[in-house]
């Protein structure tokens, strides 16, 4: 029984003391003591404690200090009382919380696999998949795992606007890498001027989150930051710069 007392907030030496009260009915703090098999000055100062959590009570005999014990119901109001507190005590806690407000979880990768991850996660999404990516080079960098990404997410249905700089090659690089069947309502493109845009890092956002990963072989990198906020900040400015370039495209 010991362990269990300890559970439900008594110290072992109070735990010891209280059982060997109950099993005596209590009395002077000798007996007590004894019966306990602790030291008579510890035992005086458990005994104190074991008063104030209300587990005893105080009387004297013969002008001689003694201690009772209180029924065993006793333990259960002190745990009422202490779920009592804990329940006053949560919205001045959640508060607290609330002042310092959410932190965003930040992601790091490094190497290939790390930036596969970050296209990975991207696979998520339950809408659309804004980017800023240069297709010549992310169609080099890693042609067949574009590939494969680039049909899972089709076959999700995951709708996706590139925004890419213009180069000769790109008008038609993303080709080999499409299946022979899809809805083609499910990718737009918008060339940018390349010697004004020259994209070098993929920056993808997607339900809450926004992912980055470098382009270049010398940086083999990804980022993933799962903030709702900056999500929804990264795609107010994304179809801003897709508004800007519909304007482009459209003279």
């Amino acid at each position: 029984m010991l362990a269990e007392l300890q559970k439900v907030g008594l110290t072992t030496e109070e735990a010891r003391i209280y059982l060997a009260c109950l099993e005596i009915n209590g009395g002077p703090v000798s007996v007590i003591a004894r019966k306990a098999g602790t030291h008579r000055v510890s035992c005086y100062h458990t005994l104190e404690n074991l008063l104030e959590k209300r587990l005893l009570s105080q009387y004297n005999k013969n002008g001689v200090k003694c201690f009772a014990p209180e029924p065993p119901e006793q333990l259960m109001k002190m745990a009422e009382e202490q779920v009592n507190i804990t329940k006053g005590l949560l919205p001045e806690l959640k508060s607290l919380i609330s002042a310092v407000g959410f932190k965003p979880k930040i992601r790091f990768y490094e190497g290939r696999d790390g930036v596969e991850k970050v296209f990975h996660e991207s696979l998520t999404a339950k809408r659309e998949i804004l980017g800023y990516t240069n297709l010549k080079s992310v169609t080099e960098f890693f042609p067949e795992f574009f590939r494969n990404y680039t049909h899972a997410k089709l076959k999700k249905g995951i709708k996706t606007r590139y925004l890419s700089p213009t180069t000769v090659e790109t008008v038609h690089v993303l080709e080999p890498f499409l299946p022979p069947t899809y809805d083609q309502n499910l990718i737009e493109i918008l060339l940018v001027n390349r010697d004004q845009f020259l994209f070098e890092n993929e920056v993808l956002i997607f339900g809450n989150s926004v992912g980055i990963v470098s382009l270049n072989r010398d940086e083999l990198l990804g980022l993933i930051v799962e903030s709702a906020t900056f999500a929804r900040t990264m795609k107010a400015v994304f179809d801003l710069a897709w508004l800007g370039a519909t304007a482009f495209v459209a003279r």
